[in-house]
């Protein structure tokens, strides 16, 4: 009961220290206010929301409950100390318009599993556009650009009692867009408490990720010479000899999330496991969102080979459009997938070389709605 306890207490005070943090907003409506309390649109970094890793993909935000191996660095650092050894792993899925977004992180059990400790780094981005201005609306000048977001992760965790561990993971974060740049910190939070119900496995999760600075671009992109011309009574005037100038960029939040995700193995004997999960996202940039997942694996004692499949649906509350809003699109946005957004399929293999090196490569297929589908790829290897 003392664990069970101090597990509770330890999930309460996340839970108002998440509340804290939210209400530093002072955009943020109050009682009898009947604005959204969405910051839809207002957020830079996104790509800090794509995932980490196939089975993290194909599971969903949920699989912050059960994450026990590397992509733990990505959604739940809380599961660092409950690897069973070294684990290093890359992932990358190619993107809508020729953009490409890349995963990777090495992680390890400390002392025995009281601690776990890890580094990750993400990418995402393009290069070679084309680069198309009022100036030169055609290319002619056949000018090309690059945008690059970048993530760099420190990752520690502590098992306080044998059911619950805490972690956190230092963010450092870049974007470069064409010649302009901005850099941030950000935080992620996460605890794991897990015990058993009826003899099988339970576990729940509470998440909070990017805490932290918002992004200010500045460089050579935003100096200029030819004033703009208009109405517009906030631009200066052309003077007769232009001197140079400078645009300040407005400072963009990047997207803080709040999870909760919750598992329980229905299915726990012999060489078999069916985990089924839950989750509940309330996310800056969005409305609050909700999903859930299963993850079917097959592992035999002495075998050396393992399989598992997966799937999950999370709402996706940025791609509902109301019936209003499909009329307005009319036939600039094709709406026939809008309901399939979120959903993911995918499985994965395990071979073990030897008894302390194991391969594993999984697949994910994710649905992004009227975008269309897109897959992520991962291959991990870990030392027992």
């Amino acid at each position: 009961m003392g664990h069970i306890r101090r597990g509770t207490i330890s999930a309460l005070a996340m839970l108002m220290f998440a509340g804290g943090v939210m209400a530093q907003d002072e955009d943020v409506p109050t009682v009898g206010d009947t604005r959204r309390n969405s910051g839809a649109g207002t957020t830079a970094a996104e790509f800090l929301l794509l995932g980490a890793g196939a089975r993290g993909v194909a599971i969903g935000p949920a699989y912050a409950a059960i994450a026990r191996d590397v992509e733990s660095l990505y959604y739940n650092p809380a599961g660092l100390p409950l690897m069973d050894g070294i684990e290093a792993s890359v992932s990358t899925m190619p993107y809508f318009a020729d953009m490409s977004y890349i995963w990777g992180g090495l992680a390890m059990p400390l002392a025995g599993g009281e601690y776990g400790f890890g580094i990750s780094i993400a990418n995402f981005g393009f290069s070679d556009a084309a680069l198309y201005s009022e100036a030169d609306p055609e290319n002619e000048s056949e000018q090309t650009y690059n945008v690059s977001q970048t993530m760099l992760g420190l990752s520690f965790a502590h098992a306080f009692i044998d059911r619950f561990s805490g972690g956190f993971t230092l963010k450092f974060i870049s974007d470069q867009l064409g010649q302009t740049s901005a850099t941030a910190f950000a935080l992620d939070i996460g605890t794991n408490y897990h015990a058993e119900l009826a003899g099988r496995p339970i576990a729940m999760s509470l998440v909070i990720q990017n805490l932290g600075t918002s992004l200010k671009h500045s460089g050579a992109g935003l100096n200029f010479q030819e004033f703009p011309g208009g109405d517009d009574n906030t631009v200066p005037s052309r003077p007769v000899d232009p001197s140079p100038a400078r645009w300040e960029a407005a400072s963009s939040a990047i997207p803080v999330v709040f999870r909760v995700g919750l598992s329980y193995d229905v299915v726990s004997a012999g060489a078999n496991r069916l985990s089924l999960l839950g989750e509940f996202n309330e996310q800056y940039n969005n409305d609050p969102s909700f999903g859930g997942g299963a993850e079917w694996a097959w592992a035999p004692e002495d075998g050396p080979i393992a399989a598992s499949l997966r799937g999950s649906y999370a709402y996706q509350p940025d791609n509902s459009l109301s019936s209003r809003e499909e009329r307005e699109a009319g036939e600039s946005l094709s709406v026939e997938d809008e309901g399939m957004d979120g959903l993911t399929l995918g499985g994965g293999l395990r071979y073990n070389l030897g008894e302390s090196l194991q391969v594993r490569a999984d697949y994910a297929w994710r649905h992004w709605g009227v975008l269309g589908t897109r897959n992520m790829f991962t291959v991990a290897f870990g030392w027992r």
